[in-house]
């Protein structure tokens, strides 16, 4: 029970800090956002500039003028009853229904494209490790090189010339659906999704499987060089078998965290992914906001990727004494 509860508390402590740092950056960026909105809710609705001021200070919970302290201390009290405040771009809009909105369909293409990297990697990885002198093992080494010489901003742009701009492409350039399909949980939306968030997971997996190539390589030689697998062979345990249950098994163990890490990276990076392919994704609104000097936004939209990486993070290492003998609960 220790384990659990010292894991949940690095966990929220984790959270909190990360938000205070985020709140504490923005602060310090230059603009001031306030006092443009200021002015255009006085001209919208006939009132002083004096007014309009304290209107948009409550409205988006922020005042520029006030102690940091005392910023930080409202923010937060306000976080605790689940208000996220309101875009400072949008007039009106919460940040929560933002949220709402583009989140999903980031998270839905950050999933797929981390599960299709993440097994395709465990697989190629696998092999260069177990068959090092193959021409597959080669092969795979100059994939893992070419991919390292190339920007990861520069993939949606070489994906989208080979397999979109062409006329034979059945690929749609932007949107996550199309307007002619029903929504709901049908076979011809749930086709239609997959079909615009193509390309779109495509860019993100080619980005990650090289990374998973070489963590799968490396855990894997490693455990090739124990004593248990020297022990497995001098039983006369077939290839397959030790492959199967003594290297593979083992060598996915470090993965597992490296998977939760690996989600967040991959939420803060959708901008460059989405952006390209015009995807209604949480990136694109990120981005703008950032640019726009929206800070609640932002710090709403951050808030949810360290809170999405940290309990990805927390759900593997409660799993991880189930999955290694070696990691004790109760340690």
């Amino acid at each position: 029970m220790k384990y659990y509860l010292r894991k949940t508390g690095m966990a929220l402590l984790t959270i909190f800090l990360g938000s205070l740092l985020v709140f504490v950056l923005l602060r310090m960026m230059p603009g001031d956002i306030i006092s443009a909105r200021a002015n255009n809710e006085a001209v919208a609705r006939g009132i002083s500039f004096e007014d309009a001021w304290n209107l948009v200070v409550q409205m988006y919970n922020f005042d520029p003028n006030e102690p940091l302290i005392s910023q930080i201390t409202r923010y937060y009290s306000a976080l605790f009853r689940g208000d996220l405040g309101y875009s400072m771009t949008d007039s009106g809009v919460r940040v929560s229904f933002i949220i709402r909105t583009f989140m999903p369909w980031t998270l839905f293409l950050v999933s797929q494209a981390l599960i299709l990297s993440y097994f395709l990697g465990i697989f190629l990885g696998s092999v260069m490790a177990w068959k090092r002198k193959s021409i597959f093992s080669v092969l795979i080494a100059d994939y893992g090189t070419m991919m390292q010489a190339i920007p990861f901003a520069l993939v949606p742009t070489f994906i989208m010339a080979l397999l979109v701009f062409p006329r034979w492409s059945p690929f749609p350039i932007a949107g996550s659906h199309s307007l002619a399909v029903t929504p709901g949980f049908n076979l011809p939306f749930i086709a239609d999704i997959y079909l615009h968030a193509a390309m779109p997971i495509l860019a993100f997996a080619t980005t990650q499987v090289n990374m998973w190539i070489m963590q799968m390589k490396g855990s894997a030689t490693m455990v090739m060089a124990e004593d248990y697998v020297t022990a497995g062979y001098a039983r006369g345990l077939s290839h397959a078998t030790i492959r199967r249950k003594y290297v593979k098994k083992n060598a996915l163990i470090p993965l597992y965290v490296q998977l939760a890490i690996s989600f967040g990276a991959m939420v803060g990076g959708a901008p460059l992914m989405e952006g390209p392919f015009v995807y209604p994704g949480i990136g694109g609104r990120f981005g703008a906001a950032l640019g726009q000097r929206d800070f609640t936004t932002v710090q709403g939209i951050v808030l949810f990727m360290i809170a999405a990486t940290v309990f990805s993070r927390l759900l593997v290492e409660f799993m991880l004494p189930k999955l290694d003998p070696r990691v004790k609960a109760g340690g």
